[in-house]
């Protein structure tokens, strides 16, 4: 009888057991690759201008109509700008000053020859259009504890992550002849090259993710608390730089001599 007792309740304790489970933190794994969403049309012309360029010089012609639009648009725009300018400079390009341009733009007595003279430069760079925030929903990743490929499919109340896209659209200009040289789009994201994210998921007695709990994600930079944990990878002032910074490095390698 003792005996019975034993294995009755050994019994019980190995199904409360084996039905209890508790949430745990993994590291998540995304790769993506946003340069196959890359835009590139260059000119024949501008091929054989920039085997004959040592150093290009660089002036940035801000948009048409800029002084008339909203000031906080102006000093959004050059927030950019100015920053554009100095990862050129970092890079070791001459800068010209895009505000002695506008100017001379604004006077239709020179032309585009003679302001090149005037300013002496290589390239007008022109933005038309830059974003930090195009969604991006990427459903497949790694559990890497766990060395487990899964999807988001799996989980009831998570779809995807969104490791939201930064797009850079521009327009170069030879100086000296007026040509248009090339058009570009390029993309990046903070998912390229094995993005690391938290997920926080319920994890049964036998070690095996329950997708049928909720599941919570984070992304790993600043302070992160699950009470605020997002499944969309947004970019803060300090991200936003480094994309901008990996934009202009993209423009840059689309215009090495050979290229």
């Amino acid at each position: 009888m003792k005996h019975k007792a034993i294995l009755f309740f050994l019994l019980i304790t190995s199904l409360i057991l084996s039905s209890c489970g508790s949430y745990k933190v993994f590291t998540g794994s995304v790769n993506y690759d946003a340069q196959k969403e890359n835009e590139v049309i260059k000119s024949s012309e501008l091929k054989t201008y920039l085997s004959d360029k040592s150093k290009l010089k660089f002036v940035l012609r801000t948009p048409p109509g800029f002084s008339s639009l909203p000031k906080e648009k102006q000093e959004r725009i050059n927030l950019i700008y100015t920053q554009v300018e100095k990862e050129l400079i970092k890079k070791g390009y001459i800068v010209k000053d895009r505000v002695l341009l506008d100017e001379l733009l604004k006077n239709h007595s020179y032309s585009l020859s003679d302001i090149n003279k005037i300013i002496d430069t290589d390239i007008i760079l022109e933005i038309m259009d830059i974003r930090f925030d195009i969604p991006n929903h990427i459903k497949n990743f790694k559990i890497k504890e766990k060395d487990l490929n899964t999807t988001f499919d799996n989980w009831l109340n998570i779809n995807y992550v969104d490791c939201q896209l930064s797009m850079m659209e521009c327009r170069i200009t030879l100086a000296d002849v007026g040509n248009v040289g090339g058009i570009f789009k390029f993309f990046v994201s903070g998912c390229d090259k094995d993005k690391d994210f938290y997920i926080k998921l319920y994890e049964d007695y036998d070690g095996s993710p329950d997708p049928e709990k909720e599941a919570y994600v984070g992304w790993n930079y600043g302070n992160v608390s699950f009470k605020t944990l997002t499944n969309s990878y947004a970019l803060n002032y300090d991200s936003k730089k480094i994309a901008l910074e990996r934009l202009i490095n993209a423009l840059l390698q689309e215009l090495k001599p050979g290229s």
